[in-house]
Order: C-alpha cells, then sequence, then structure tokens
C-alpha cells in the first residue's frame, strides 16, 4: 500500500465527513475510521488496512466505537490519528508502543477518573482518591494503578461513579500487566500482549469520560466532556507515535490550521 501525500489527503476528507461506532456501510459519512482508511486505498469495505499495524489498529477500533456525541465529534476526536496510525505496520515496535500507552493512560486517563468520583464525595474520602490521583501522575506505574483501584473500593459509596472509576483503574492495570514482563516473553507473546494493551487502554480512556459524564448536572456537558476525554486520549496517542516516529506523522501537516 503506496502512502504519498494524496492518498494521506483522501483519508482525512473522508474521516471528515463523519465516522460511525462500528464498521458501517463503504460511504462517506457511514463508516469506521478504519473502514475509511480501507475505502480511501480503494480496498474492500472492512476494518483491517494493512498499513496499520494490529495494536494501533485495535486501540484505534475500541477508541472509535466509544459514545462519542456525534459522528462529527468522533471524525474531530480521531482525524489526527487516523492520519499518525499509517504505515505503522512493519515499523512500529508494538510492545514499545504499548507500554508508552500504558503509562500514559495511568497517569492521565486513570486521575481524570478518580478526581471524578472524588466531586461526588467529603472528607476522607474525597482526600484519599485525590491523593491516589497524584500517586498515579507521578508513578504512572502498575502498582500506583492497583492503588488506586483498592481506594476505590474502599471509599467510594456511589455506585455508578464506583463502577466507572474502578474499570478505569482496572483497564489501566490490565494494559500495564500485559506489559510488565518483557524480557520472560517471547518475542509473538509480546506481540499479542502489545495488542491487548492498547486495546484495554481505550477502555480506561472511555470509562474515564463516564465517570466524569456522571459527575455533571447535564447530559449536554457530559456530551461534551467525553468528546473532549476522548479526544485528549486519541491525541496523546498521536504524540505517543510522533515520538516513535511513526511515518504517517509527517502527514499531520495536513491537520494544521494555516498561519494568517
Amino acid at each position: 500500500m503506496t502512502i504519498n501525500l494524496e492518498v494521506a489527503k483522501k483519508v482525512l476528507s473522508i474521516v471528515d465527513k463523519g465516522l460511525t461506532s462500528g464498521l458501517g456501510v463503504p460511504q462517506p459519512g457511514r463508516m469506521c475510521v478504519e473502514a475509511a482508511v480501507n475505502y480511501a486505498f480503494d480496498r474492500p469495505h472492512g476494518d483491517n488496512p494493512p498499513c496499520v499495524t494490529p495494536a494501533l489498529r485495535l486501540l484505534k477500533i475500541s477508541l472509535n466505537d466509544q459514545p462519542w456525541s456525534s459522528y462529527i465529534a468522533r471524525a474531530k476526536g480521531l482525524r489526527r490519528l487516523a492520519l499518525a496510525q499509517l504505515g505503522s505496520t512493519g515499523v512500529l515496535d508494538q510492545f514499545n508502543f504499548a507500554h508508552r500507552i500504558s503509562e500514559s493512560v495511568i497517569r492521565k486517563q486513570v486521575p481524570i477518573a478518580l478526581r471524578a468520583a472524588a466531586s461526588l464525595l467529603s472528607g476522607k474520602s474525597r482526600t484519599d482518591l485525590i491523593a491516589a490521583a497524584f500517586l498515579c501522575e507521578e508513578k504512572g506505574t502498575q502498582d500506583a494503578v492497583c492503588h488506586a483501584m483498592a481506594v476505590v473500593y474502599t471509599t467510594t459509596d456511589d455506585a455508578r461513579a464506583t463502577s466507572y472509576v474502578a474499570t478505569a483503574a482496572q483497564a489501566a492495570a490490565c494494559a500495564a500487566a500485559n506489559v510488565a514482563n518483557r524480557a520472560a516473553a517471547e518475542a509473538a507473546i509480546l506481540s499479542i500482549n502489545g495488542v491487548s494493551a492498547a486495546r484495554t487502554a481505550a477502555h480506561a480512556a472511555a470509562a474515564s469520560a463516564y465517570a466524569v459524564g456522571i459527575s455533571l448536572e447535564t447530559s449536554s456537558s457530559a456530551a461534551h466532556t467525553t468528546d473532549k476525554v476522548l479526544g485528549d486520549f486519541a491525541e496523546d496517542v498521536v504524540k505517543i507515535l510522533i515520538a516513535m516516529n511513526a511515518p504517517g506523522c509527517q502527514w499531520l501537516t495536513l491537520t494544521e490550521e494555516p498561519k494568517s
């Protein structure tokens, strides 16, 4: 699959027409982000473009299928990542990618969920959750997020907030665990673990968005915040790909506003 400026522009133009949850149909504005890439390359309808490495592809699918407020909001949140992923197959170190994603989720998404739960509480429960959020930000480790999960179960009495915050923490812990023992694993297992870590990272970001939505008073505010949390996570992934010199990042200039 030859990736050039023309193809990158085509991908972006298709994505900008809107993205659906789920595979959709082969028509701009009515398919998911990975199907949009296949469409741009004139490939059969599907969500498995060969130019996107498995860990990144599954992360994108999981993130695409979260409850963004609209087709256009989903497209706006994923347009830069849609370009950055191009050409990652055979180039991106999936284990390294998964490790970076796991740490980012623990440092950023899990604290969002913890603080959302804390906003519903007072006294020691509130203080303990905020302290757990700071620990995750500082350490970015599996131990930190496991501690946070224990704090959630012992301090939060709001059932809905507990569920979503715990989901975020558990997903982050799972992502971290999948990349914890590189030296002992064979290369094939590393690849599988990298894929699993990336996929669970997207679920952690979504759970954090839900937790924040629960803490807000209006559904419109919750929808806006969900889009922001998911969009911020997508941009965090883009930053990781830039740091790893992923080839698709060369086309990110297409998403930048022209200078006046």
